[in-house]
């Protein structure tokens, strides 16, 4: 309980920050960084030729590997189109940057006024540069230095930092040998339970990982403590006991101050989530070796970095689906009765198109191309074909299509107001009835993964599993775990490869970002679904994403490259892209 003083302190405290964040966000002329993001993104990789990723700065930013740091807003212009140009220079500055390597490149801790003044006196070299490659930057630099020279006075000196930014110190390619060893049998099941509290942190740059000490967590000991004041603490070395509570919407005004370059790697449950985000972590270690109980089949997986597999490295557990949730199935069919009519017309159409047999000797019409031909011959005295008719029976059956859906817990988001996992199993169960009417053979299945010692893979539909017994179990699916793509993939490869059939198809159903408890993120995460998805192309098994993330055109382009994939956000809208595939599919077969 606050006592009457320490609350009032708290709510004025809370009043002045909320209204100096409302005058901010006031300001007709700011531009936001989200809002202009995608066309930044662009590009920087266009000049760089690096797969570039943009983050919120915690001031200047700067950049670091493959990765630039801007500010979150900025509104120091008079107007909207210079504070866009000052975004556009700030691009154009840190790729330049990047390609003559000025930044750090040691392993030694550098404080924020050596990164600047080392930012400041290596500038003449990047603008030498850039004014160089792109002159329109000139005129946008005069223009900031006039502004930021206007500012300054006998006592505050010209700060030019929003211009020239910060060196940031460059992460080794290589990973850490040691191992990770701080995790449980947890990692063999999905949390039941779930956040009930989410807020989104300010900007971070930085990311250290800590193993947890538990002397020191059972020791307990406090940093420091104040009276009367609301405060969060940053790590300072010691650890207290996780006990689980929520608490975090009462301390949101305090964690609005709060640096969240620590970070701790547990499995428990998280009853809140503070949100940040933040570069891949190359100081996240492999997990180690341990002890498996129960089948599971051995993959390899692709280290980038070394262009080899490390053999027999993933531990994959093929499951089958056993719960049911008739009530969902229902519940989808009459909330997309029509969406289903329009669904199965369409393919009908796409059906009758290319199961027409063509140059048969009998038929109901005729065959316009062999009527033709017909014609040429007759006249050039050769003996026409009297296979001159289209014949409307079925082909044979040569088509298998494996529809594998990311359950991860990043399922358990939203996506332009639609729940993803909900949008999985929708689409699942009204594609499964269109492809089950039309005798497809396919089959329904989902996975997630606990570092590389345990990945999941359940079938929910069977290849050869009656449909009316399977389409029961789709809502049942839960998120869990985390996103080893490249694991799924070769398994549902395997799957594929049993099937008798030519023309086999992988659809995944993703946020498209590819992470793990242990290291699988980033370059390395991004490279060993590349590779995955080369031995699928090697054995003819074609692939398609289908993501429901906006954020996921920064990596499905990597991975599937243009024209493999496509990026939705409600159920109609996915089931009319997979009409499209499904008509690119049978032209195929």
């Amino acid at each position: 309980m606050f006592e009457p003083d320490e609350y009032l302190f708290t709510k004025l405290a809370y009043y002045f920050k909320r209204r100096s964040k409302r005058k901010q966000e006031d300001i007709a002329h700011a531009v936001y960084l989200n809002d202009i993001k995608p066309r930044l993104t662009i590009l920087s990789r266009a000049i760089t030729g690096q797969t570039i990723e943009i983050y919120e700065a915690e001031r200047e930013g700067g950049y670091k590997n493959n990765n630039f740091f801007l500010p979150s807003t900025f509104s120091d212009f008079p107007s909207t189109d210079e504070n866009i140009a000052f975004y556009l220079f700030r691009i154009l500055y840190l790729s330049v940057q990047k390609n003559l390597n000025l930044n750090w490149n040691d392993n030694i801790e550098h404080d924020l006024i050596e990164s600047q003044q080392k930012a400041s006196e290596t500038s003449t070299l990047v603008l030498q540069s850039l004014f160089e490659q792109f002159p329109i930057t000139e005129k946008y630099h005069e223009n900031f230095k006039k502004y930021y020279s206007a500012k300054s006075t006998t006592k505050t000196p010209a700060d030019y930092t929003f211009i020239y930014g910060k060196w940031m110190r460059n992460n080794p390619e290589d990973y850490l040998d040691k191992k990770l060893n701080n995790f449980t049998d947890k990692v063999k099941n999905a949390d039941e339970e779930k956040p009930k509290t989410i807020l989104k942190s300010n900007a971070v740059e930085e990311i250290i990982s800590v193993q947890v000490d538990v002397k020191q967590q059972e020791d307990a000991v406090l940093q420091h403590q104040f009276e009367k004041v609301e405060t969060a603490e940053e790590f300072g070395g010691n650890f207290k006991d996780f006990d689980g509570d929520d608490e975090l919407e009462d301390h949101s005004n305090a964690l609005e101050d709060l640096n969240m370059k620590y970070t701790v790697r547990v499995d428990d449950t998280a009853h809140a989530v503070y949100q940040a985000d933040f570069i891949e972590n190359t100081t996240v270690s492999e997990s180690a070796e341990n002890d498996s109980t129960g089948y599971h089949i051995l993959y390899d997986e692709w280290d980038f970095s070394k262009r080899t597999y490390k053999s027999n490295f993933c531990k994959v557990y093929p499951k089958t689906l056993q719960k049911t949730a008739i009530p969902y199935y229902k519940k989808t069919l009459s909330d997309y009765r029509s969406t289903l009519v329009g669904l199965r017309k369409m393919l009908t159409n796409v059906n009758n198109k290319y199961q027409q047999q063509r140059r048969q000797t009998q038929g109901d019409e005729f065959d316009i191309d062999a009527i033709t031909d017909l014609f040429v011959d007759v006249h050039s005295g050769h003996t026409p074909s009297e296979k001159i008719y289209l014949s409307k029976r079925k082909k044979e059956k040569d088509l298998s299509i494996l529809l594998l859906l990311d359950v991860s817990l990043s399922s358990d988001g939203y996506a332009a107001g639609n729940r993803v996992i909900d949008v999985e199993k929708q689409v699942s169960i009204l594609f499964g009835e269109i492809l089950s009417e039309f005798n497809i053979d396919f089959s329904i299945d989902c996975f997630y993964s606990k570092t590389r010692n345990h990945s999941s893979y359940i079938t929910i539909k069977d290849f050869d599993e009656d449909w009316n017994k399977a389409k029961f179990k789709i809502g049942a699916i839960e998120p869990s775990g985390y996103t080893r793509i490249g694991a799924a993939l070769r398994h549902s490869g395997a799957m594929l490869d049993k099937r008798d059939t030519k023309n086999k198809w992988v659809i995944l159903i993703s946020d498209g970002k590819p992470n793990d408890y242990d290291k699988y993120e980033g370059k390395y995460g991004v490279n060993d679904v590349k590779q995955a998805l080369r031995e699928l192309n090697e054995r003819n098994i074609n692939s398609y994403a289908l993501a429901i993330e906006a954020q996921a055109k920064y990596y499905l382009p990597q991975m599937f490259g243009q024209n493999h994939y496509q990026i939705l956000t409600t159920p109609v809208e996915l089931l009319k892209s997979m009409v499209l595939l499904y008509e690119k599919i049978k032209h195929q077969s």
